[in-house]
């Protein structure tokens, strides 16, 4: 008889435990941690480069880790506590000229290596850290994604295109309507500066960006930032290529054959190449140089990439042509 009560005792636990291990793995009520289902009510499944992240509906404690990101998320009206930026120097952060302004009160963590250190963004305590998808970020995704939820937003995967990154960086905030709107406030920028230029000038003209980066010269091409927004203004020469730059020696100087350059120097050390360069022979027979249609401007904004540099670029194109 006790045999007999240990033995249904026995088959009576064995289908309990059974029970309760199909319930468990049933596709109707199986969810994983990144599973829609699972998180829709605190947060949106955002895919990106480095697979899918489940993102804050009310993210408190956004840490940006790039210049870049920083820009974006600053011109879609989202304020980050804290942002990590290259500089040459741990000792003071270069923030760009129309940044300054927009992002006081956000802390700024400079790394003169070539990642930003884990320890310090730990130490801010994210809910959220957005980030260009750069190898910089994509070989520290995973400690990142430990620390907390973490975006790479499309960059090399778009060929560097600005307005695109607008565009993905707004779809991690749910934000898609506000970048719609900001860049087609831009375009109607363009269209309007474009038409103030041909009324205001008599002859068509070629406007291009000449910078100097540790002691070389180089002139900024059709997929370079600035070139996309001289060609949307009809001034970039049609002979540009489809490159980012194109290193320019003395002996070709000739080839920057455009009517207005508008030039900068990467750091105070090429400022002083500028310089030296404004000496050159070779420098006073190109057509811009003789006909005093040379203007400074900040590398860091026509270099730049983001939406708030695109209309810094406008500022100066309107303050010196217009």
């Amino acid at each position: 008889m006790k045999r007999f009560i240990r033995r249904l005792s026995y088959l009576l636990c064995l289908g309990i435990v059974a029970f309760i291990l199909v319930c468990a793995c049933s596709p109707s009520n199986y969810q994983d941690a990144t599973s829609p289902t699972s998180s829709a009510e605190n947060c949106r499944i955002i895919k990106h480069p480095m697979g899918e992240t489940c993102v804050p509906l009310n993210a408190q404690r956004i840490v940006a880790l790039d210049i870049l990101s920083l820009g974006e998320t600053v011109a879609l009206g989202i304020k980050p506590i804290a942002a990590t930026i290259w500089s040459r120097t741990e000792i003071n952060s270069e923030v760009p000229p129309y940044l300054a302004e927009r992002i006081k009160g956000i802390v700024l963590h400079s790394y003169s290596t070539s990642q930003p250190n884990l320890e310090t963004i730990l130490q801010l305590k994210p809910d959220l850290i957005i980030s260009p998808s750069d190898p910089s970020s994509r070989g520290q995704y995973q400690q990142l994604s430990q620390i907390a939820p973490t975006v790479l937003v499309p960059w090399a995967e778009i060929s560097r295109d600005w307005k695109q990154h607008l565009k993905e960086t707004a779809k991690v905030f749910d934000k898609t309507e506000v970048a719609t709107q900001l860049l087609n406030g831009y375009s109607q920028r363009v269209a309007k500066l474009k038409q103030r230029l041909q009324n205001n000038r008599l002859q068509p003209f070629q406007a291009s960006f000449v910078y100097v980066n540790s002691g070389g010269v180089y002139l900024g091409m059709k997929k370079s930032f600035s070139g996309t927004i001289l060609n949307d203004i009809g001034l970039l020469s049609p002979q540009s290529s489809n490159n980012l730059s194109l290193p320019i020696s003395e002996e070709s100087f000739s080839e920057i054959d455009s009517d207005v350059i508008f030039i900068g120097c990467y750091q105070k050390n090429d400022c002083s190449t500028l310089e030296k360069l404004r000496g050159k022979p070779l420098w006073s027979k190109v057509k811009a140089v003789q006909n005093k249609q040379v203007f400074p401007v900040d590398f860091q904004s026509w270099y730049g990439f983001d939406f708030l540099a695109a209309h810094a670029v406008l500022d100066d194109i309107e303050k010196y042509l217009n």
